[in-house]
């Protein structure tokens, strides 16, 4: 047999290989991949990959540094996990405070979050699943949820970014935290 096999045999194993080492698995078909769960976890993940886009890592920069967003939540990641499976591991939780904390703040607060994403680059999220649209995160509500990670697990100070009345200066500079070379 192969060692670089790839495909699936009979409907019950898959060959393949996953950063340059091979494996074999068992088949597996959801039974129901439009069940509410997978739509809510597409959801998160979905918002969450959308707004890594924003990151500069250490790839993309041109001094091969990457910004301090991502330097701190390379650094602080556990041991064997990259920077962005520990922004996913934390997704549902950066999730939820995002969609609490838009609630609560004015539109002309949103506005910042949502002027600077969209300068930076960020699109709303909007899935469809099944041919129907789910909400995800919007421009704005990436930069926040991308905050809650820097401010909750990647150890930053994020300003008053997060806080009752965030202002336009702390969100610019936030953004530049995450989208700019150090």
């Amino acid at each position: 047999m192969s060692l670089e096999a790839s495909g699936s045999i009979a409907n019950t194993i898959t060959f393949s290989i996953w950063k340059g080492r091979p494996y074999v698995r068992q088949l597996v078909t959801p039974a129901n991949p439009s069940s509410a769960g997978q739509i809510a976890v597409r959801k998160v993940l979905g918002s969450i990959a959308k707004a890594a886009r924003l990151v500069l890592t250490q790839k993309n920069d041109v001094a091969l540094v990457g910004s301090p967003f991502y330097t701190a939540s390379r650094d602080l990641a556990p041991s064997g996990q990259s920077w962005i499976s520990f922004l996913q591991t934390n997704a549902k939780n950066v999730y939820d405070k995002t969609i609490t904390q838009w609630a609560l703040i004015d539109a002309t607060e949103k506005g910042y979050f949502t002027t600077r994403g969209e300068a930076a680059g960020l699109t709303n999220y909007v899935p469809t699943l099944g041919g129907n649209p789910v909400t995800g995160l919007t421009a704005g509500q990436q930069v926040m949820a991308l905050a809650y990670f820097a401010q909750d697990f990647a150890g930053m100070t994020v300003g008053d970014i997060l806080g009752v009345s965030p202002t336009d200066a702390d969100v610019i500079a936030f953004v530049a935290d995450v989208n700019l070379t150090t």
